[in-house]
């Protein structure tokens, strides 16, 4: 955080980068990341130059990677680099990039979500829609020395995408197929539902994009119950 010349400090500045190239989906994660944040933070939230409107398979999430770090070094440019950033996607297109170039934290929807879950006992799962997002969600989880934690990734369908009720019985019949004793449920299509989802859920909904936010705040003022990737 800058110091202003009355000794105050400025907010911390906040960029979220949504890879889809949807305005929409960027508004809605502003507003997210606006609640989560409050007033002390000042959230800046940008939309990928280039790749799909909304990323559903390796090909989008592949494009997204180097469409992040391209709008991450413009706006970068444009209004200075801020003190923290979140990539905006259940899957975290180009994060390790970002992080090498950036000084400040970088922080993604699907590994905070994630380890937020790990550090609770017990098995959970990962809920989201797309079996083409459960095999990379995998295979980050296999990265970052999760598997073991996690009983089931689980595509809900374009229906219980829609439909919170829906969407709330499918993961409750999951997680007792499994023994999960919690559920990551991510994805930015996602958002408009997860409050209502967590309604009468038999079991604890980790909303990994909140997480998400937490963490690269809590980082960026250098909180020490959190650590950096």
């Amino acid at each position: 955080m800058m110091e202003r010349p009355d000794g105050t400090q400025a907010p911390l500045r906040l960029m979220v980068i949504n890879p889809n190239t949807s305005e929409a989906i960027t508004a809605r994660i502003q507003a997210l990341a606006e609640d989560e944040a409050g007033p002390d933070v000042a959230v800046t939230a940008v939309t990928a130059r280039f790749g799909a409107p909304y990323i559903s398979d390796r090909a989008g999430a592949a494009i997204a990677a180097d469409a992040v770090l391209d709008v991450a070094k413009a706006a970068s440019q444009e209004s200075g680099e801020p003190d923290a950033i979140v990539i905006a996607c259940f899957g975290d297109p180009g994060l390790e990039a970002l992080q090498a170039a950036f000084a400040c934290p970088v922080v993604g929807f699907a590994e905070a979500g994630l380890r937020a879950a790990a550090a609770e006992p017990g098995p959970f799962m990962v809920a989201t829609n797309g079996e083409a997002w459960c095999d990379m969600l995998s295979e980050l989880a296999g990265t970052i020395g999760l598997s073991d934690r996690i009983s089931s990734f689980l595509s809900i369908g374009d229906a219980a995408a829609r439909d919170a009720e829906l969407c709330r019985a499918v993961i409750t019949e999951e997680a007792e197929r499994t023994g999960a004793a919690r559920v990551v449920l991510g994805g930015a299509g996602l958002i408009p539902i997860l409050a209502d989802v967590a309604t009468d859920l038999p079991l604890p909904l980790i909303d990994p994009h909140r997480a998400a936010i937490r963490k690269a705040i809590a980082l960026a003022r250098s909180d020490p119950s959190f650590t950096s990737p």
